[in-house]
């Protein structure tokens, strides 16, 4: 399993999508094949692109073949790439909001209270 290969095989958006159905458990073949539109041949090739390049593996029970994710490709994968990613910071504050600064009232004087108050 090299680079070059699980990059080929996830630049098809029905692998890709083939991928995202096995993210959450082993799936049979029927399954698979039915979320797509296309002939049986069809997806039956898109699953031996994925294991030729180590992203599934199968299991066969009786007449039927499960299909399991191969976690440990995504992480090589993974490991390639994250050198050339930015840093990500999960711990990072969130930016500081901007502060409002108001002008302080002025109390303006009445120049007729001062008359007032005399009478």
């Amino acid at each position: 399993m090299t680079i070059e290969a699980i990059s080929k095989a996830i630049g098809d958006e029905s692998r890709r999508k083939i991928i995202e159905m096995l993210k959450d458990g082993e799936m049979p073949a029927s399954s698979i094949f039915d979320q797509f539109d296309y002939a049986a041949p069809t997806i039956s090739r898109h699953l031996s692109v994925l294991k030729e390049a180590g992203l599934v593996t199968t299991r066969r029970n009786g007449v039927f073949i499960y299909y399991a994710l191969e976690k440990e490709a995504l992480n090589q994968l993974a490991a390639w790439l994250s050198p050339l990613l930015p840093p990500t910071n999960p711990a990072a504050k969130p930016a500081p909001k901007e502060r409002v600064v108001r002008a302080p009232k002025v109390k303006i004087e009445n120049p007729f209270d001062k008359f007032q108050s005399e009478f």
